[in-house]
């Protein structure tokens, strides 16, 4: 019958105590050469491979952190998951990636199960549900439970935590003021995410901006169902003689796009499309898509370094800080020179 290979297996073969043959495997220097090296051919041949989850679990640490993703469609989230886990295999971390698919239930789930000592914190942004819902409890769990946690993009500004985000805010109001030096004075939002924290930030700073300047008129065309946000667009086309487009993410602003070429709108002639994240869609759309750019691989690497920091610093109190990313306007097809 086969044997699982553990420390006792080799330790009872070589006549070895367990002990010594645990410090051969590390290369103690209490150990001999000659030993290490009987330890070394027999854990080959045998197969051993040490069990780092029990190790892990000893030294109450897993090298391993959670990462709770709204969804994985949206570009903007595969590159910064790209960026974390970059800069996490630099520091020999290991990340679990789990989809919430914008549900408070799911993403509770999930916290709830590696609250147990499977991970060593968590990255995450909040799901759509849990913002409409506004229950936190969850990650008030986490954070007393001692477990870290650093949230990006999609935060919570009430929640005692470490955030990662753009200035979602700020990039909204210099869009007004770019598209009012082309010319444009009638701006229409198009979202398809006016539920979550970012879509409001934006929109608010785009509102803001165009109240504190003369002559310019906003329209807003939102809506999550893609049917019922094509309607609302063709609608606003045809009624409202709108002159450029703020997409709040790129379903929003794809979509705008592919309507405007159906009614026969020359774009950017006669419309001008500004569209929320760099992705790779926005490059292969025609015209292609100018976007803000989140620079959301640089937004995955600071996310993971803020949580690597938090892990080893072992001071009582540690100070909350709420990072922010600059946005950059990239200049394509979708607006005149």
């Amino acid at each position: 019958m086969y044997q699982k290979p553990t420390l006792k297996l080799l330790a009872e073969k070589l006549q070895l105590s367990t002990s010594t043959v645990s410090k051969a495997l590390k290369d103690s220097a209490e150990i001999s050469v000659d030993t290490k090296k009987r330890v070394a051919e027999l854990a080959k041949l045998m197969g051993y491979r040490p069990n780092t989850a029990a190790a892990s679990l000893r030294n109450r640490e897993t090298r391993t952190i959670a990462v709770i993703l709204p969804e994985i469609v949206n570009d903007f989230f595969g590159q910064v998951l790209m960026g974390i886990e970059e800069e996490a295999s630099q520091h020999n971390y290991k990340i679990v990636i789990c989809i919430s698919n914008e549900s408070y239930e799911k993403e509770m789930d999930y916290m709830e199960m590696f609250s147990n000592g499977a991970v060593d914190g968590f990255i995450m942004a909040a799901a759509m549900g849990t913002q409409e819902l506004g229950k936190f409890e969850h990650y008030h769990n986490i954070l007393n439970s001692g477990l870290k946690l650093v949230m990006f993009d999609r935060v919570i500004d009430s929640l005692d935590c470490d955030k990662i985000i753009v200035d979602d805010a700020a990039s909204g109001s210099r869009l007004v003021d770019f598209l009012k030096s082309k010319g444009d004075r009638n701006i229409c939002i198009a979202s398809t995410i006016s539920k979550v924290s970012v879509g409001q930030l934006r929109e608010q700073g785009i509102r803001n901006r165009v109240e504190e300047l003369d002559g310019l008129q906003l329209n807003v065309v939102a809506h999550e169902e893609d049917s019922s946000f094509l309607t609302q667009m063709e609608g606003s086309f045809k009624k409202d003689n709108i002159h450029s487009i703020i997409a709040l993410d790129q379903r929003a602003g794809i979509m705008a796009l592919n309507k405007a070429h159906e009614l026969g709108i020359k774009v950017p002639q006669e419309l001008q499309i500004i569209c929320y994240s760099n992705s790779n869609m926005a490059k292969y759309s025609y015209p292609q898509l100018t976007v803000v750019d989140q620079h959301s691989r640089e937004l995955g690497k600071k996310t993971f370094i803020r949580i690597l920091n938090l892990l080893k610093n072992k001071d009582e109190v540690q100070v909350t800080k709420v990072h922010t990313l600059k946005t950059s306007l990239i200049e394509r097809g979708t607006t005149r020179k």
